[in-house]
């Protein structure tokens, strides 16, 4: 039976180990996260790469699954870019991720289910919104709060490109509520008031856009030692809120935020979507304005910078304002070249859409085939596992079955064995008894038959007048020394249970301690069966008083007159 209980501590030991285990791991896949991701935002691609080295060198030294989950996680940061290219890297590293995790570290399986969330929003939305789900159930569950606000985050966003505003206000405020309590960088918490002004503003509530946009730019312009990310995302809200100015045809505030953000772009020299659409705004703000100087030193610029423009997207928005602007100044030759490069580029933009719709769609079916006979195989894995518990669950059933039925035969061998010697030892002893008030009978039978004797020697003395004085005398003597041995021997037999009688005596006062000590003493005369007569010789009372003196202990004991004393007396032992 110790051993069965060793078995079940060292199982419940084992287990919350690898609990803990699991929890430190979670936590060193966190660690590795915040450092990755603050090298990504300062762009030192280097040093992602060196951390990846090192991951994969300590998988390849100690063999840890560990390290090459987070060697494979790494490798993620080296692909997180918008581009669709780079999205399509990441997918088939992402499954990787998730299929040799197998939901063993949680942050991994939340990390996974998010990105996927994310390169999937544009090409399937449904299992995007699935995928992100799963990644908030986990996380929620964890307790942690690894990813949490920023999935509440990404959920907000995703009901707003579903126009439902009131639902995304919903997750926007759950995601600043959790960054605030985290006490997170104050790009995410001013993030979500830019968030507010976005659903006020579809919400056709310009004000109250502009007054959660400028709280947003507030908070995040009091930061010490702003980043390039912050820089970037504060002129991301100011484009926003020319918007909102332009809405409330405030050209003046409009412009002047434009013209912040433009000049920013500029200056970093990064012409990007963001850098298009706050150029296109400001190409019709002109307009609208009659501002033809600065319109046209906006073409001059952006002709400058035209082969800097990478992305098809980008250059499509390029030439629609070059179109609009030869088509206002009659210039019909350019503005059909323009025209023809806007429908050619927009022909590739939509071929390569397709194609990657196409990747996309094949990566998803190879996704969920294998994800079906991965839970196939998972399920087959479960069914062997589940029949192998059983089986070491009945042959440890039948294991400490067989150890105690061993251990009660045992037992019940030993109380048998133990019981029938106790029964000989209880006969012996009663049979020792037995002899005892036998020799005790026969003594004082022995006793009264020489009083008698004695008794009639007396008589005839006394009638008979011719008697030698000196046999008389020498007979007396004889007889009396006789009555003395007769005397000794049952006295010796009554002191070899003295001890015994004492015991009985202590536990007769214990269950009835109205007796007296001469009741007491005589209860052990009523035990050995003796007369009353008997006893009389032996204390030297008449056995009227022995009687009496019985009667008296069956009225305290509470015994009917049916009772027998010695047999309650016996039974009492």
């Amino acid at each position: 039976m110790k051993i069965t209980v060793i078995f079940f501590i060292s199982l419940f030991s084992l287990l919350l180990i690898n609990s803990c285990q699991s929890s430190d791991n979670n936590d060193y896949f966190y660690n590795l996260n915040n450092y990755v991701s603050a090298e990504y935002t300062n762009y030192n691609l280097t040093n992602i790469r060196t951390q990846y080295n090192k991951e994969l060198a300590k998988y390849k030294k100690t063999g840890d699954k560990k390290y090459i989950l987070s060697s494979k996680y790494i490798e993620l940061f080296l692909y997180y870019n918008t581009d669709t290219r780079d999205i399509l890297n990441q997918i088939p590293l992402v499954y990787e991720l998730l299929k040799l995790n197998n939901d063993q570290y949680e942050y991994i399986s939340i990390a996974c289910n998010f990105r996927l969330a994310l390169n999937m929003e544009q090409n399937s939305p449904k299992f995007a919104m699935q995928c992100l789900n799963e990644a908030i159930k986990m996380d929620e569950k964890v307790g942690k709060k690894y990813f949490l606000p920023h999935l509440y985050h990404t959920k907000g966003r995703f009901y707003y490109n579903e126009k439902n505003y009131s639902e995304a206000m919903i997750y926007f405020k759950k995601a600043l509520e959790t960054y605030k309590i985290r006490k997170d960088d104050e790009i995410f918490i001013a993030s979500m008031y830019n968030n507010f002004g976005l659903c006020f503003n579809k919400l056709n509530k310009q004000d109250k856009a502009i007054q959660e946009t400028l709280k947003g730019i507030r908070i995040l312009e009091g930061k010490k030692n702003l980043n390039k990310e912050d820089l970037l995302f504060i002129t991301n809200m100011k484009e926003n809120l020319s918007e909102y100015y332009l809405k409330l045809n405030d050209y003046k505030n409009a412009e002047l935020f434009l013209n912040q953000g433009f000049e920013f772009y500029q200056n970093v020299k990064q012409y990007n979507s963001e850098f298009m659409s706050i150029s296109k705004m400001l190409f019709n703000l002109y307009n609208s304005t009659h501002q033809n100087v600065k319109k046209n030193n906006l073409v001059s610029f952006l002709l400058g910078i035209e082969s800097k423009i990478q992305h098809v997207s980008n250059k499509i928005i390029l030439y629609e304002i070059l179109q609009d602007h030869y088509l206002e100044i009659n210039d019909h030759d350019k503005e059909k070249m323009s025209s023809k490069k806007v429908i050619h580029l927009i022909s590739l933009y939509n071929q390569q859409k397709q194609k990657d719709l196409a990747q996309v769609s094949d990566l998803l079916n190879d996704y969920f085939i294998k994800n079906i006979n991965q839970k196939y195989d998972y399920k087959v894995s479960i069914q062997k596992k589940n029949i192998l518990l059983l089986f070491v669950s009945s042959l440890l059933v039948i294991t400490i079955l067989a150890l105690a039925f061993i251990n009660v035969y045992k037992k019940n061998k030993k109380e048998k064995e133990l019981g029938e010697g106790q029964k000989l030892i209880l006969e012996q002893d009663l049979q020792l008894h037995r002899n005892k008030i036998e020799k005790l009978h026969l003594s004082l039978n022995l006793k009264i038959e020489t009083e008698k004797a004695f008794l009639e020697n007396l008589r005839q003395i006394k009638k008979s007048k011719n008697i030698d004085p000196e046999e008389t005398v020498k007979d007396l003597f004889f007889k009396i020394n006789n009555l003395i041995q007769i005397d000794k021997k049952h006295n010796d037999i009554i002191n070899e249970s003295s001890l015994e009688n004492k015991l009985f005596m202590e536990k007769l006062s214990h269950r009835f301690p109205i007796l007296t000590i001469q009741e007491l003493k005589l209860c052990v005369y009523f035990k050995l069966n003796l007369s009353s007569k008997e006893i009389s010789l032996l204390e030297n009372i008449k056995d009227v008083t022995a009687r009496v003196y019985k009667t008296n202990i069956k009225s305290k004991m509470k015994l009917d007159k049916e009772t027998d004393l010695t047999e309650f007396l016996n039974n009492l032992v």
